[in-house]
């Protein structure tokens, strides 16, 4: 005897018309009618939307296993917990499982945290994946909600929504949203909620009530329609309380992203940023990119694909590879309670330290520090700054960096430790703040300043003398000298910067940085240093505003060049250990005799 179709033994009635409705639904019915069918059972109605079994049919009547409302409950609060369970994708090894990576998961967190989020994103970090699971995730848990998806090209928008599309399809049943309509550009729930998509253009979004707006390569909509665009579609979502703005783009320039991420980074507008740089991917590291450099043929070319920088690489002094140790080493700088000060009442707000500084330090004769210093008026313009830096003994795995090094003076650097930064502070203050700092809270034979000798140098070594008349402990020699001119016999003090000295100035910072023999950890410091370069009439400056905090760092490789310098780093060497010095002594050996410099120091005796 034939066997029976499943469904048939399984004792279901399917009905049409009115009726059709009070069938009630399972995700154990929608299985045995799936292998029903595939055993060639043709049923007269079913739970899909036009006969797709990938989709599931708008209200259709379901029961829901106590397991399956507790998973929903669960992905509607939790879309990371979504996304790696539930969510599949088209890969190149086919459709699998999404296990989304540590920053994509923090983003998807902040995508459903905050309500205007701007993403600067490097190419080929499985952005578009997490749009696309946002907007899913969106779509099912919420009621009668619009989201609009807009991207400079149709084909990107396309691409979106599809991907999308392909997690809704293959969800559990009991998961899948009742479909409506299911076209290319628009689809419909029977939840209320759509999702719409559209090229970017002057009037997108027009006629629209849209909950969630999603902008898709915002950096490269057209300039000369941009700020219409942006004007007409921002206010389809502003004045609802419950919208949402998601901004996504790789950089192009200084345009309307631009002007949206960077005041997001200041706090001037209530967007959230949020930075997926190159390395942040496993597996990206600098084999990687060095092996990208060759596939496309120069850096210039990696860092337009992937630097997310939105100045010209070219122009830029530090490379990639420095730019991506600093911006991944770099920490939000602290203010600390200083007693000092307060005795004084001298504002400090600006003095901010490296968090695992230990303030105790700065007491101690056994440690030496150098204040690069920079003085501005104080109107509420440019930036007065005292950048403080430790001398200490390169970490041994950079030894290999310092090329013929003559002596063991070559193998000790700076490390930034603290910083003071004011542009409201008189000179008169100023001169108060770096008294205080030199004098009263570090061991002052143990203290060099490198100020930068502009119009205001010298009324600051005249009021660090005289600003605390009851007390002078000032002396003259803690101001390391300089040659103001190439051709000059004698040094003066303070370092002065002309068109002739400050490209050299800057290669000899470059090379500091790319040796690690000047540590800049100061977040603001390392921003600084990733758009500063050079200008488009030769000269160097900061790209993207104030550049204080990174000239000072420049002026500050200077010191190395200096006998007082080699002589704080002498008294340093006398107290380090044997073996160190053992090991340098080796190596200055070997550099002596013609020996290969590329050893390992791990293998020296």
């Amino acid at each position: 005897m034939a066997q029976k179709p499943r469904a048939e033994s399984a004792g279901f009635e399917f009905k049409i018309g009115n009726a059709e409705e009070s069938f009630s639904w399972t995700s154990d019915k929608v299985e045995q009618l799936m292998l029903a069918i595939e055993d060639g059972y043709k049923p007269k109605s079913t739970p899909f939307y036009e006969g797709n079994p990938n989709l599931r049919k708008g209200n259709i009547v379901f029961n829901y296993t106590p397991h399956e409302i507790r998973e929903i409950k669960k992905c509607a609060t939790d879309i990371v917990y979504f996304a790696n369970t539930y969510c599949t994708v088209m890969t190149d090894f086919g459709l699998q499982t999404i296990k989304l990576r540590e920053y994509q998961e923090e983003m998807l967190k902040q995508f459903q945290r905050e309500r205007f989020n701007v993403c600067l994103a490097s190419r080929q970090i499985g952005k578009t994946i997490c749009s696309s699971i946002f907007i899913a995730w969106y779509s099912l848990f919420n009621y009668d909600k619009n989201s609009l998806v807009l991207s400079n090209k149709g084909a990107t928008t396309r691409e979106i929504i599809d991907k999308g599309k392909t997690i809704l399809e293959h969800l559990p049943f009991f998961l899948k949203p009742g479909v409506i309509k299911w076209d290319v550009f628009n689809s419909k729930f029977d939840n209320g909620c759509r999702i719409i998509g559209q090229t970017t253009t002057k009037k997108a979004a027009i006629g629209f009530t849209i909950h969630l707006l999603f902008m898709d390569e915002f950096a490269h909509i057209p300039h000369n329609f941009v700020e219409t665009f942006y004007e007409n579609v921002y206010p389809t979502v502003s004045a609802s309380v419950n919208s949402k703005v998601i901004i996504t783009s790789t950089p192009n320039g200084f345009n309307k992203f631009y002007d949206i991420y960077s005041s997001s980074e200041k706090g001037l507008n209530e967007y959230s940023p949020f930075r997926v740089d190159w390395w942040d991917v496993p597996g990206r590291d600098e084999a990687w990119m060095l092996q990208e450099v060759a596939n496309l043929g120069s850096e210039e070319a990696f860092n337009r694909q992937y630097g997310n920088q939105f100045i010209a690489s070219s122009s830029l002094l530090l490379g990639a590879d420095s730019l991506k140790k600093l911006q991944q080493n770099q920490k939000e700088f602290i203010h600390k309670e200083i007693s000092d000060f307060e005795n004084e009442n001298v504002s400090y707000d600006g003095l901010l330290w490296d968090p695992t500084f230990d303030l105790d330090e700065v007491e101690e004769d056994s440690n030496y520090w150098v204040f690069s210093i920079d003085i501005a008026e104080g109107n509420g313009g440019d930036y007065s700054i005292i950048n403080i830096f430790k001398i200490e003994m390169m970490d041994e795995k950079d030894w290999k960096k310092v090329a013929s090094p003559g002596s063991f003076v070559d193998f000790f650097g700076l490390r930034q430790v603290g910083r003071f930064r004011s542009n409201e502070h008189t000179i008169e203050e100023f001169a108060k703040a770096v008294y205080i700092l030199a004098f009263d809270m570090f061991y002052s034979e143990n203290v060099k300043m490198i100020i930068e000798w502009n119009m205001f140098g010298g009324e600051l070594i005249k009021r660090i003398e005289t600003v605390f008349p009851q007390r002078n402990d000032f002396d003259e020699e803690m101001i390391v000298k300089f040659k103001h001119r190439i051709d000059a016999k004698i040094k003066n003090f303070g370092l002065k910067i002309k068109k002739d000295n400050k490209p050299i100035f800057c290669q000899n910072f470059k090379k500091c940085i790319t040796q690690n023999k000047i540590i800049i950890n100061d977040k603001k410091t390392v921003y600084e240093a990733s758009t500063f370069g050079k200008m488009p009439n030769g000269s160097y400056s900061g790209q993207l505003g104030h550049d204080d905090l990174i000239m000072t760092s420049i002026n500050s490789s200077e010191f190395f060049f200096t006998l007082d310098f080699s002589d704080f780093v002498e008294e340093i060497y006398d107290t380090i250990d044997d073996s160190i010095q053992a090991k340098i002594d080796e190596i200055l050996d070997k550099d002596s005799k013609g020996g290969n410099l590329n050893y390992d120091i791990y293998d020296l005796v």
